[in-house]
């Protein structure tokens, strides 16, 4: 965690994020967005397995979950980024009414959004990250 700030993020400059989605032109879409809000590093996973690797070698600052990953659902990559204590955002076509009551605790960002909801979503783990509570 970028533990220099501790005000709400006007941008995501020099944080390193985990985009877990199984459509590459949504990953390099959501990734152009992370770059232009400042981000450093960026990494992809199209998989659960692809995500616990990376975050067995890499702790993101945030990540950006899509919920259906073609035959799976990231929960279990969820899990993961809670216990690491890493915030985390839901992206799904299916909005909050396709994410289950004991997730709905994260912000949600429906598909088709832009960067200024993914920035907005992303603020709102990260500010409650850096101000002590848990997310």
């Amino acid at each position: 965690m970028n533990a220099r700030r501790n005000t709400p993020f006007l941008s995501l400059e020099g944080l390193n994020m985990l985009i877990v989605e199984d459509e590459p032109a949504v990953a390099f879409l959501v990734e152009d967005m992370l770059q232009d809000l400042g981000c450093t590093a960026v990494w992809h996973a199209s998989t659960v397995r692809e995500a616990l690797d990376i975050l067995r070698d890499h702790k993101p600052d945030a990540a950006v979950l899509d919920v259906n990953l073609r035959d799976e659902l990231a929960y279990p990559v969820a899990e993961k980024l809670d216990a690491l204590e890493i915030p985390f955002i839901f992206a799904t076509g299916y909005g909050r009414k396709g994410i289950p009551a004991d997730w709905l605790i994260k912000p949600v960002v429906q598909k088709p959004f832009d960067a200024d909801a993914l920035r907005d979503a992303l603020n709102a783990v990260l500010s409650r990250q850096t101000n002590g509570t848990v997310t």
